[in-house]
């Protein structure tokens, strides 16, 4: 029986990390997998979906030639274009890949497994490999990273019909000429954004009264106005209650305020959430609690087992690559040292970006979060919008605004909200004020570039600025009487 300094079940962002920083500082390290290295991210998350729409985007900017002084084009588009689309999907899934290979970790001295991984007690996983063979191997500490995968509502009749998921829907071959995306949030209006760009015709049905319900409701406003332009049909506050098939089509009954309307489609696609990839793991013979949406951690990430530590998608706190690797940074630390080495999580600047054209990109409180916590008369909103910033004028990209909210006398930054081109680039500065704590006027005297779009983020600060000075302005006044 083998036995670990650290045992890591899961290859994907968060699993990596762990093995990775765990062996170069001298652990014993074991990493188990069931299919291939690189995870959710790589295969059919991330990578090939920010491929997806960079193809898509292409296709709304050739419709777009006029406004940038060209003749109208027009875009033929054949069933295989879009096979090579999806080749070209697989393409950058096999360079990028190139960097989760078992050599390049083999080579740091972890062990890689390739298998089913199921605990026998606290201490000691069984692993059944691709042939039926098992094999236990024991550690004293262990690092649960197995991510998550999508959540399929109990609809009637959805299972018999079929639809696709992101685990799917960038195998197919052939443009459906409709689809019916259920679910608005992040992946569902990244990929019926991009379907609609390539030609289908395509209808959202989500269950809330808004387009992204997590995001600040002004940006989910603008979401969906945009959204309605590009063609998309969005059925809000409505519920999915039946899918069956009729005439070589899906049909999808849904429902709002006790009426019912079918609606027909070639494809459906199914972004309603995601779920942690705990089955068959068997935690209870571990003394891991869970329950469906995520294996319950404490601030240092450890589970009810103390030894046991969890980290990525499957802790249930953020479904993003950059926050996994956070949390493996964290794991790296308190399963390997002692206090006053340990580390705890800190959630209060998560930045997130949802990558629709234009990107929709979002850091701390919304608006409304932050007059709910702090009160409406202690919280300073500045807003910018992209058609008054001059590069975005140069570019075309004049959709948008870039919303900072601050709070008390000092103007301090509690969140940020960006809708625009490359807001997902932008937000970044205001996260680093955020984590340092700086007032918003520290955007405004920072010196930035002309023309760039990051100045949308310094006109907020000098806006602030103007704002204070105007408070004073009879004490000015005064001053420039004298000063005469």
């Amino acid at each position: 029986m083998s036995r670990y300094d650290l045992i890591v079940i899961g290859g994907g962002s968060a699993g990596l990390v762990v093995a990775g920083g765990a062996a170069q500082l001298g652990a014993r390290v074991a990493l188990v997998e069931k299919k291939a290295l690189g995870g959710d991210c790589l295969y059919t998350g991330c990578v090939p979906s920010k491929t997806f729409i960079r193809s898509a985007r292409f296709a709304a900017d050739m419709r777009r030639a006029q406004d940038f002084g060209f003749s109208t084009q027009t875009l033929e588009f054949k069933n295989r274009d879009f096979a090579a689309i999806t080749d070209r999907v697989a393409r950058v899934i096999e360079t990028v890949g190139e960097h989760d290979r078992p050599e390049r970790f083999e080579a740091w001295g972890i062990k890689v497994i390739f298998g089913s991984p199921r605990f026998l007690s606290p201490r000691e996983l069984e692993i059944t490999n691709r042939d039926g063979a098992k094999r236990t191997i024991t550690a004293k500490r262990f690092c649960i990273s197995a991510g998550s995968r999508p959540a399929v509502p109990p609809v009637e009749g959805l299972p018999e019909t079929g639809f696709l998921t992101n685990e799917s829907v960038f195998q197919i071959n052939k443009l459906p000429q409709s689809l019916i995306v259920l679910g608005g949030g992040p992946i569902g209006l990244e990929l019926g954004q991009s379907f609609a760009r390539f030609g289908s015709e395509v209808t959202v049905v989500e269950m809330d009264k808004r387009l992204l319900p997590k995001e600040d409701e002004e940006a989910s406003a603008t979401v969906a106005e945009l959204m309605r332009g590009e063609g998309l049909r969005l059925l809000l506050n409505h519920k999915t209650v039946r899918v069956s098939a009729a005439n070589g089509q899906k049909v999808v009954t849904v429902e709002q305020d006790g009426k019912k309307t079918d609606l027909f489609a070639e494809q459906i696609l199914v972004s309603t959430g995601r779920r942690p990839n705990t089955q068959g793991l068997n935690l209870e013979a571990a003394g891991v609690e869970y329950d469906e949406r995520r294996i319950i951690t404490d601030e240092y990430l450890r589970t009810s087992a103390r030894h046991i530590f969890a980290a990525g998608d499957v802790t249930g706190h953020f479904p993003f690559t950059h926050m996994a690797a956070y949390e493996a940074s964290v794991v790296i630390r308190n399963a390997l040292f002692f206090w006053p080495l340990l580390q705890k999580t800190d959630f209060r600047v998560v930045p997130w970006t949802t990558f629709i054209d234009p990107e929709v990109a979002r850091v701390g409180l919304t608006e409304t979060e932050a007059k709910k916590k702090f009160g409406a008369m202690n919280i300073h909103i500045y807003r910018t919008d992209f058609a008054d910033n001059d590069r975005a004028q140069a570019e075309e990209e004049t959709k948008g605004f870039a919303k900072i909210v601050c709070q008390g006398r000092k103007n301090k930054i509690v969140g940020a909200h960006i809708i625009g081109a490359h807001a997902g680039e932008l937000i970044h500065e205001v996260v680093l004020a955020m984590k340092q704590r700086l007032s918003i006027t520290a955007l405004g005297s920072m010196i930035h570039v002309y023309p760039t779009l990051a100045q949308v983020n310094q006109q907020a600060g000098l806006d602030a600025v103007l704002a204070k000075l105007t408070s004073y302005k009879k004490l000015l006044s005064y001053y420039f009487k004298v000063w005469r």
